[in-house]
């Protein structure tokens, strides 16, 4: 058995998978644990398209919570991003009430902090140097 990561997983059948995995060699097969389906989402709010996804249960009539795959079943396979895995973790922690998880504190990794006003002054300058 080769070491463990997390990964999103593209299947034959078009399903995208987010998963713990770990490669069974000698049967040329992934053994997946606790597999998300990504389901892609868009709206409209205010006039703007937003998008993105969400994660359900992949196989609903089941309590198992691994699973083997066929290598010749994946299309392509990635690593997940470190804040694509910590909302995948978070939604298994928190099961359907996922969309519910508030996050303790802001920081840095989530963007920009600041006020509108500052943000344009700052803009301004760079547009008034150049």
């Amino acid at each position: 058995m080769e070491e463990e990561f997390y990964s999103t997983i593209k299947l034959v059948g078009g399903e995208e998978i987010i998963a713990k995995v770990c490669y069974l060699p000698e049967e040329d097969s992934l053994l997946v644990a606790n597999p998300m389906l990504v389901e892609h989402k868009s709206t409209k709010k205010k006039g703007k398209s937003v998008s993105g996804f969400v994660l359900k249960e992949w196989i609903n009539s089941t309590y198992d919570d691994m699973f083997v795959i066929k290598m010749n079943q994946i299309v392509t396979m990635s690593e997940l991003d470190e804040n694509i895995q910590e909302f995948y973790e978070n939604i298994l922690e928190h099961g359907a009430q996922g969309s519910d998880i508030k996050p303790d504190k802001f920081s840095r990794r989530m963007g920009y902090l600041g006020s509108v006003k500052e943000t344009k002054m700052f803009l301004e300058k760079i547009y008034k140097n150049s």
